[in-house]
């Protein structure tokens, strides 16, 4: 047992080391190579880049990566770029707090991407099946669209939504992923609290299943809170981010949703 935990041990800290040394690809436009002992592998968001990695990137290309500490660099001209090159290209020197501790969760859910399990928002949701919206969402969209993860074993999947002020719960089967309601669906008629879930039993117990609350705004209070977001969305344009891709990002990681 004492063996085992300090073989456990060591294997966690060589993995928190070496995340603390690397870069993950966050942000990919066009196409670029990473290199290690002369192998090449085409990028993607999520890949890492070590010390010992280095950078093929074609022309028309632009590569955002991020760290541990929610730094940001970007690389926009072609060329071979080793680890210590990719660092000078810091292009959020001076970032608020906020945007450091937004590439912070994103470093966060890409590092454990692989494991299945989420970060989202700031806190730990582990393996659930729904995906978005995520938990304690604002939604100002007049389209409701709720996703969850299938599997191909699993031919029938069933919605509840609970009306918090009223506490009445509707029924959905359904066998796909995702299923898209309107704000005036009868469910939404009264109150604005609401909370969802998804399951493979069409009878399970409410009780003891994991629910997601969301509230319905409109599009002056979606506004209103987005200013909030001020800094971080003004570094996101300085990043190239378009204004549809800031819109997505504020939803997908703090649930602020157009």
């Amino acid at each position: 047992m004492g063996k085992s935990f300090v073989i456990i041990l060591l294997f966690s800290f060589t993995i928190a080391l070496s995340a603390q040394d690397s870069l993950c690809v966050f942000k990919l436009k066009g196409s670029a190579y990473g290199k290690i002992a002369n192998t090449l592998k085409p990028l993607t968001k999520g890949t890492y880049i070590n010390e010992k990695s280095s950078l093929l990137v074609n022309e028309s290309t632009k590569i955002t990566a991020i760290n541990s500490k929610g730094e940001a660099f970007q690389i926009s001209k072609s060329g071979e770029y080793n680890y210590n090159k990719i660092l000078e290209h810091n292009v959020l020197k001076n970032a608020k707090g906020l945007t450091s501790k937004y590439f912070k969760l994103i470093w966060d859910e890409l590092l454990k991407k692989n494991s299945g399990k989420t970060i989202i928002g700031g806190v730990f949701r582990g393996d659930l099946l729904m995906q978005s919206p995520i938990d304690s969402t604002m939604l100002a969209s007049s389209k409701l669209t709720f996703k969850w993860t299938t599997d191909k074993d699993t031919p029938q999947y069933y919605l509840f939504i609970k009306n918090i002020e009223t506490e009445e719960i509707f029924k959905f089967a359904t066998n796909g992923s995702e299923l898209s309601l309107y704000k005036d669906h009868s469910i939404f008629s009264q109150g604005v609290s609401f909370q969802w879930s998804v399951s493979i039993s069409e009878f399970p117990n409410l009780k003891n299943i994991p629910f997601y609350s969301f509230t319905l705004i409109d599009r002056v209070e979606y506004e209103s809170i987005k200013t909030s977001y001020k800094d971080l969305i003004n570094d996101l344009k300085t990043l190239g981010f378009n204004e549809s891709e800031i819109e997505n990002s504020l939803c997908e990681t703090y649930g602020i949703c157009k």
